[in-house]
């Protein structure tokens, strides 16, 4: 009788309760820096469930420093497990065949050729052009922040964008090959050209 009533004297006194409904909202903006939406409240729950239990040993000095701190172990913990989990399921494919890498050697080498053909002919275009063009491609800005940040029209960014594509595919297709170059013969470019 006299331990019930110890336990119902601690859920009304619990600092630690006090401070979770303080600053719940708080401590959930805190977790979702380490963890993804969908995990934060099983985190908040979590780290609220340890300290409130351990507070039953002995009083909590500062019972929301000790949440947010616990909190973050739990959230940090969890990536932890989450990290591991891809290599746990490799196992688990009956066919080795599904982890090949199906590339040859010379694929690769290709890829990287194709690579390089490709950067110089960024660096190819018209200073402008290049410009917009690595704006949308490398930093993956829209037309209109294009616009915003270089002061230009968007008609003018779709303009570059176009110019730039056709450009770069292409420069990259003569490299390879696949299209003839100015100073073959015109025999030779109509036996080349794709049909």
């Amino acid at each position: 009788m006299r331990r019930e009533c110890n336990s119902q004297q601690h859920k009304t006194d619990s600092a630690v309760l006090g401070a979770y409904k303080t600053h719940v909202e708080a401590l959930r903006r805190f977790i979702s820096r380490f963890v993804g939406k969908h995990d934060v409240e099983d985190v908040v729950q979590e780290a609220f469930l340890r300290a409130y239990n351990a507070e039953t040993g002995k009083p909590i000095e500062q019972p929301k420093s000790y949440l947010f701190r616990i909190a973050k172990h739990v959230a940090l913990n969890q990536l932890r497990q989450r990290s591991r989990k891809p290599t746990d399921y490799l196992e688990d494919f009956e066919s080795p065949d599904v982890l090949v890498n199906e590339w040859t050697l010379e694929d690769e080498v290709m890829a990287q050729q194709k690579l390089g053909f490709h950067c110089a002919a960024v660096a190819s275009l018209p200073p402008k052009c290049r410009k917009v063009y690595l704006l949308r491609k490398v930093y993956g800005m829209s037309y209109k922040e294009i616009a915003s940040t270089l002061q230009i029209s968007d008609s003018t960014v779709e303009a570059h964008i176009s110019k730039g594509y056709a450009r770069c595919d292409e420069y990259v297709a003569r490299r390879m090959g696949e299209l003839p170059t100015a100073n073959q013969p015109p025999a030779q470019q109509r036996k080349r050209a794709p049909l």
